[in-house]
């Protein structure tokens, strides 16, 4: 009989810079139009319109969750936007997982990674933990914030690549 370990979790995590970043140039677009449309007419309103479709499609990925799944030594990681749309954000196995530590280890600042995925909460009090993760033969590090249930499957499947938790 097989032993099947399964663990879902979701996490609400604050909108990043990009967001506002986002939010930001749609306005402007708008604001840009209003001037526009005094010297080229038509032009003006088409860009307003387009700014306002902008602002809007940009609001809709103000409320956002990050959702761990973690099946038999497989993390999935994807994102929920409002509630109703999912995007798969990363998916890796434990196997290809070199290290787990605390994210704020230093054992993790010597490594040399090609990327950085930040999938947390944004609260500057969270307790994460950090995996460095090899992916096609280049090094990545992976941010979560996972329960105490997530915590001890990676820790039943990374035995020997935990430190200091």
């Amino acid at each position: 009989m097989l032993n099947d370990s399964y663990v879902e979790q979701a996490l609400k995590a604050k909108p990043g810079n990009d967001f506002y970043v986002k939010l930001a140039i749609s306005i402007w677009v708008i604001f840009m139009g209003i001037p526009v449309l005094f010297f080229i007419g038509g032009i003006g309103i088409i860009l307003s319109i387009i700014g306002i479709c902008l602002f809007v499609h940009f609001l809709g990925y103000r409320n956002m969750e990050y959702e761990y799944t973690l099946t038999n030594g497989s993390i999935e990681i994807a994102a929920i936007y409002n509630a109703s749309k999912r995007k798969e954000l990363m998916h890796f196995d434990m196997e290809q997982v070199t290290m787990v530590t605390p994210e704020d280890s230093d054992r993790i600042s010597h490594e040399p990674v090609v990327k950085r995925h930040n999938f947390t909460s944004g609260n500057k009090d969270r307790r994460g933990i950090a995996l460095i993760v090899e992916i096609n033969g280049k090094k990545e590090l992976v941010l979560m914030e996972p329960s105490a249930k997530s915590l001890e499957h990676i820790k039943g499947f990374a035995k020997n690549k935990i430190y200091d938790i």
